[in-house]
């Protein structure tokens, strides 16, 4: 059901649904999923867990509407990776323990607070443009993977990947229900990108998570969905290897090989313009040049914008 976000307008702010998932899993699904609408997800175990709070503030608010609705309040914050997208309503949770990967609690505190980083925010998303004039948020606390899942309701696992969709992804697998709760190593719908990551390593996570056979994944952006979502991305991914690959042999540029690209299963997806940047990246990876398309990282550095 929807849950009205306070003081934002409908232009601005997409809408968030509630959707039950499975018995005490509660994903809300914001908006469609495009740039800068990424999903949080409620565990209503012991402790009450939200995992990721979204792009705003304004988005975030539905997260404890949500739980007040259902007379809880959280325990536990838990940010699966670094895009702005997934902690830029950290700032509703002063008073929770809020905790990441230390990969990840390393770059927020570069990132926050970086003189230039709301105007390429809204460079990237520009849907967002004005509300991220001055975005903000607080850094989580860095504890290893083994530590958050001691935090997490009885029976949760976390599930660590480096340098996939960014530098350190965190996934949270409910094995009682049968539920993956994915982060950004799942799409639905919704074009991926690998920019700050690495296409070959992605590829090989989601054979973890599909060995998992979950009867429901909570993707980081869309739809919660079955494992065919799972199966699906990993089509997409062997089309943007073997794509980046044919451009390697035949030495092609990127743009080459994307304009015949066959997505497969994927047509239809949201932002389909992000599979150059893919290409681009894999092909990146086979060269051993360092990508150095518009979203490009140098080493060392977190790029903030979502994904």
């Amino acid at each position: 059901m929807p849950a009205g976000i306070p003081g934002a307008s409908l232009e601005a702010v997409p809408e968030v649904r509630e959707v039950e998932v499975a018995d005490g899993v509660v994903a809300l699904v914001n908006g469609d999923g495009g740039a800068g609408q990424s999903n949080s997800v409620l565990l209503l175990g012991e402790p009450v867990t939200v995992v990721d709070t979204m792009l705003l503030p304004e988005m975030a608010a539905a997260i404890p509407a949500a739980l007040e609705r259902r007379g809880r309040r959280p325990g536990l914050v838990v940010n699966t990776h670094i895009h702005t997208d997934h902690i830029g309503g950290n700032l509703l949770f002063d008073d929770v323990p809020i905790v990441a990967h230390p990969r990840t609690v390393a770059g927020m505190r570069k990132m926050i607070g970086e003189r230039g980083l709301p105007a390429l925010l809204a460079k990237v998303m520009p849907g967002f443009a004005t509300r991220l004039a001055d975005w903000d948020s607080v850094a989580a606390e860095p504890v290893p993977p083994d530590g958050i899942e001691r935090a997490l309701p009885s029976g949760a696992k976390v599930l660590e990947f480096t340098d996939t969709h960014s530098a350190a992804d965190l996934a949270v697998w409910l094995p009682a229900q049968k539920v993956l709760v994915s982060g950004d190593l799942c799409f639905a719908g919704v074009t991926p990108l690998a920019v700050h990551g690495r296409v070959s390593r992605w590829r090989t996570a989601l054979d973890r998570l599909i060995a998992l056979q979950p009867a429901a994944v909570v993707p980081g952006h869309g739809v919660p969905a079955g494992i065919g979502a799972l199966h699906d991305l990993a089509d997409y991914f062997d089309r943007v290897l073997a794509a980046a690959r044919l451009a390697h042999a035949e030495e092609l540029p990127a743009e080459t090989v994307w304009s015949s690209f066959d997505p497969g299963p994927a047509a239809g997806w949201l932002e389909p313009e992000r599979t150059l940047v893919n290409i681009q990246v894999a092909l990146a990876e086979m060269t051993g040049k360092p990508f150095e398309g518009e979203h490009r990282v140098r080493q060392g550095q977190h790029s903030p914008h979502s994904h």
